[in-house]
């Protein structure tokens, strides 16, 4: 399995929690027999206000290796991977990941 950025991402001021996070994705998506995850958003990029990606607390990943009708139940299997302290959304062309613990 390997991880990669898109050319021109970001990484510098992300979050120790987002790393574990994004270890804990690549793992996922290899036991899923995919075998690249390309991270296409960190710190960088244009977010909404108040987005936790401008304070290295998310992350988008690429969605190209996973077929468009299993990108649901891949989005829900990763979500129970990472846990309750991560929010895991299907986007139009990627999947966003945040570290956002409840309360």
């Amino acid at each position: 399995m390997t991880m990669k950025t898109k050319h021109g991402v970001k990484i510098n001021g992300i979050k120790p929690e987002m790393v574990m996070g994004l270890l804990i994705a690549e793992g996922y998506f290899n036991s899923m027999g995919i075998s690249e995850m390309v991270v296409t958003s960190a710190v960088d990029g244009k977010h909404g206000i108040g987005s936790l990606h401008y304070v290295g607390y998310a992350a988008d990943v690429r969605t190209w290796a996973i077929q468009n009708e299993a990108l649901v139940d891949f989005t829900t299997g990763l979500s129970e991977e990472l846990g309750k302290e991560f929010d895991v959304v299907l986007e139009k062309d990627h999947i966003h990941i945040e570290f956002q613990p409840k309360v």
